[in-house]
């Protein structure tokens, strides 16, 4: 099966590329000769970086494989507006020959100046996509539970260090949290990407241990810590100063909350909700942190008081994340069903292509009164 799925993403990953580089051969004619070997070397790079990455990324040298990752995961997307542009352009192309008949070169096929409005418009997708990646928005909750005193968490998800993540970035993230003084840092899954060996690379872990908090620094394990290895992602994690608890409960008595973490959806072992649960005191505030936001309703049925979750991204880039809005009950953002309330974070950070269109990239700071 999984044979089958690869075998119709490669095809349609080769189809889409001949369909929009045929379109945009004719930009050509306005180079010179000399050129030409440019415009070959791009095509050949942005189509094959992603296989090379996926084939051998692991035994490359670290930075010649996040060239190769930025590269091919970054075409991934923009391919679905090139696409996209491609198809708006032919349209057009259709209605002059049939109705309009204009000698205009923007509406004739196939035309050089069709060719330089896609790349233009591509570019210009790209830019605007990476401009809005880059501006981390502030989501503030404000919820009441039965606590002794106030407190503030600052929930993140889906850092996805590795590759794309680096260190100048993370710095910029360690800054963000730290600027709220929070009581209580928790990470919702997907602190690392692909692999450890960039973040290892990097010194990531060195930047995660200036992480400033009261009460300390929690996570869950998300889908993607799988892929680069649970064990050594939690060993990391746990060497940095941050405690995963996966399918575990701890209470903090001077908050009066019990911080529930799950095992990844992944594991098909990991526990019911209600044996992680057992006879805690229900007097506590439950805090339940969740990387997929599946089944809702069992955090309600389990008398949860706030389950935090990640995961969708909410598809990253639009129309992607019209999927995302189908596929979840609550994609991103704030829910509340029965008496628990649910948070599902679009991520800080991204997976692949550093883009976001249509959605954006947030940390949630909740206060609890």
């Amino acid at each position: 099966m999984k044979r089958f799925v690869f075998l119709i993403v490669f095809s349609l990953f080769v189809l889409g590329n001949f369909y929009v580089f045929f379109r945009v051969y004719p930009i050509l004619d306005l180079l010179p000769p000399s050129l030409h070997f440019i415009y070959w070397l791009v095509v050949v790079l942005v189509c094959s970086s992603i296989f090379l990455f996926f084939g051998i990324g692991r035994k490359l040298p670290v930075y010649l494989s996040a060239y190769l990752y930025k590269i091919g995961t970054g075409w991934l997307m923009l391919l679905v507006y090139a696409f996209l542009f491609v198809l708006i352009l032919d349209v057009v192309s259709v209605v002059n020959h049939f109705f309009v008949h204009s000698e205009n070169r923007i509406l004739i096929y196939h035309s050089d100046l069709q060719s330089c409005l896609l790349v233009f418009g591509v570019v210009a997708i790209a830019l605007l996509g990476f401009l809005n990646y880059q501006r981390k928005r502030r989501v503030e909750i404000d919820l009441s539970f039965s606590t002794k005193t106030p407190y503030k968490i600052v929930f993140v998800s889906d850092l996805h260090l590795g590759y794309a993540i680096e260190k100048r970035e993370l710095k910029k993230w360690v800054e963000l949290i730290n600027q709220e003084q929070a009581d209580l840092v928790l990470i919702g899954g997907d602190l690392i990407d692909y692999s450890l060996q960039p973040v290892i690379y990097n010194e990531l872990g060195s930047l995660l241990q200036k992480i400033e908090t009261k009460y300390g620094v929690y996570a869950c394990l998300g889908n993607h810590e799988y892929m680069a290895g649970a064990k050594a992602c939690v060993s990391f994690m746990q060497s940095n100063g941050i405690r995963v608890l996966s399918d575990q409960t701890i209470v903090i008595e001077d908050l009066s909350l019990c911080l529930i973490g799950r095992d990844d959806k992944t594991n098909p072992r990991r526990k019911k909700l209600a044996d992680i649960i057992g006879d805690i005191d229900r007097n506590l505030t439950c805090v339940l942190l969740d990387h997929q936001p599946y089944n809702l309703s069992e955090a309600n049925e389990n008398g949860i008081d706030l389950q935090l979750s990640g995961h969708t991204h909410r598809g990253q880039v639009w129309p992607i994340s019209w999927i995302t809005d189908r596929l979840f009950e609550n994609a991103h953002g704030y829910l509340k069903k029965g008496k628990t309330h649910y948070y599902v974070s679009s991520g800080l950070g991204i997976w692949g292509g550093r883009y976001r269109i249509g959605t954006q990239s947030e940390y949630v700071v909740i206060n609890v009164k």
